[in-house]
């Protein structure tokens, strides 16, 4: 056993008193002081430096953009918005046409602002005169049918947004009593089976709220993608032979023809009534289209970006081609758009003081049966002795026509002209000097965006009688 070891002596430990008080009582003010200062960097300072609520915007429409002092905050659909304490200008906007507008009062709440979100609803009202924000629901329900119409099948990574339920939802908001004409047009764009189970949803949706519409059936759809569908038109296809004048046109008499074959959407047979009317012999070419360009310089490759902007053509505008009227080309214009050719048709009616215009699909059709002996032009400028019936309706240029594209409309027996129906792509016929005669016939619809150009894209003039 060791020997016990004697410890160095300490002297014990004390706390210095502060201003005459006991170590205890300064220390459990800290610890107190402590815990103040605590609540109050974690409960109270969030809300004093930044102070505000967070808004949430509920509207009867959907989409109604959120402006506060000037500066879009965002949608009222899913929206969820922190704005500052204090008093701020406040704008409701749908398809840039004002909904409503106002003061909103934001308080400042200041306790626990960082755990607590403290919401405030906002009631966005709808304004007693409807007629020009429901034509603006029309149009931008069109304008995005049309954008979703190619499309046949969606997935997760290509989703369809529900375009005829938002339509019925915003119709609804703005107490629109009739929409027979209007929901049956943006019915005929349900061409996919996503669209069609919309299309469903949203007729009940009007059913319920005792809205009148009119509307293609969805099962046509179902039955047109399943491949089912079966014409009950009889075919029409008349004896036609064309009259050339002495400026270059044919004359046909009027008639009734069917175009189209088989149970594709695309190319199903319509019959139609068409009246007597006149077509070129030849496309529009390059010496033609720059008299055009000289007498109007805002259709001039140089105003390309203006066209952009403006929303009548792309930037392949004329591309490769400097029309010139020094030069006499007979070379077929290219590279313009559809509202391009409208335009021509439009300044040369007005120089002329005859009625000028792009042929209809029947038009062409018809054309296209009497040139029905003539073999496919395989390419671009092709010599055409034979007057008896146009050149280069088969080959050549794929060719602009009056008539808009609408998946449904032959299924109901419809042809819809461009100037009936806005924002739709038009029907280009005939095919292209680089397509095979295999693939492409008279029936064959091609698609054209009406501000899209295309080296392999042209058109011709057609008059009325």
């Amino acid at each position: 056993m060791g020997k016990k070891k004697n410890l160095v002596e300490v002297a014990p430990v004390k706390l210095p008193y502060f201003h005459g008080m006991r170590p205890g009582k300064y220390i459990l003010g800290l610890i107190v002081l402590a815990l103040l200062l605590a609540v109050f960097f974690i409960l109270f300072l969030p809300g004093i430096v930044r102070g505000g609520r967070y808004v949430d915007f509920h509207s009867s429409l959907t989409d109604v953009g959120v402006l506060i002092d000037g500066k879009y905050l965002g949608s009222s659909t899913g929206g969820h918005y922190f704005i500052a304490s204090g008093d701020h200008e406040v704008e409701y906007i749908k398809n840039g046409i004002t909904v409503s507008s106002g003061q909103l009062e934001i308080d400042h709440p200041v306790f626990a602002t960082l755990f607590v979100r403290r919401t405030l609803d906002v009631s966005i009202p709808v304004p007693d005169e409807t007629e020009e924000l429901y034509r603006s629901v029309y149009d931008s329900t069109l304008e995005n049918l049309v954008l979703y119409a190619p499309v046949q099948d969606y997935d997760a990574s290509y989703n369809y947004p529900q375009i005829y339920q938002k339509y019925a939802q915003d119709a609804v908001a703005l107490s629109a009593g009739d929409v027979s004409r209007d929901f049956y047009t943006l019915s005929l764009f349900a061409s996919s089976q996503a669209m069609a189970d919309d299309l469903e949803a949203a007729a009940s949706m009007l059913t319920d709220a005792g809205v009148t519409f009119s509307s293609a059936d969805p099962a046509l759809v179902r039955t047109l993608l399943e491949g089912g569908y079966r014409t009950q038109t009889d075919s029409v296809t008349p004896s036609v032979s064309s009259q050339e004048t002495p400026d270059g046109f044919h004359h046909y008499e009027s008639c009734t023809v069917t175009m189209g074959e088989g149970s594709a959407m695309d190319t199903l047979p319509v019959t139609v009534s068409v009246p007597a009317f006149e077509i070129a012999h030849d496309y529009v070419n390059e010496y033609d289209y720059a008299l055009f360009i000289q007498e109007n310089p805002y259709w001039a490759k140089e105003n390309t970006d203006e066209l952009i902007a403006d929303g009548v053509a792309d930037e392949y505008y004329l591309a490769g081609i400097t029309p010139s009227v020094q030069n006499h080309s007979s070379t077929p214009v290219r590279n313009i758009s559809w509202y391009a050719a409208q335009a021509y048709c439009d300044w040369l009616s007005a120089r002329t003081g005859i009625s000028y215009r792009l042929p209809t699909e029947a038009e062409w059709y018809i054309a296209s049966l009497d040139a029905a002996d003539k073999s496919y032009a395989r390419s671009l400028v092709s010599v055409d002795t034979d007057l008896s019936s146009p050149a280069s309706v088969m080959g050549g240029l794929w060719e602009f026509t009056s008539t808009a594209y609408v998946p449904l409309s032959r299924a109901e027996g419809l042809t819809l002209s461009t100037g009936e129906i806005d924002f739709t792509d038009v029907v280009v016929k005939g095919g292209s000097y680089i397509n095979s005669a295999s693939e492409v016939t008279r029936e064959s619809v091609g698609v054209m965006p009406r501000d899209v150009t295309s080296d392999y894209a042209g058109f011709r003039l057609a008059r009325n009688v």
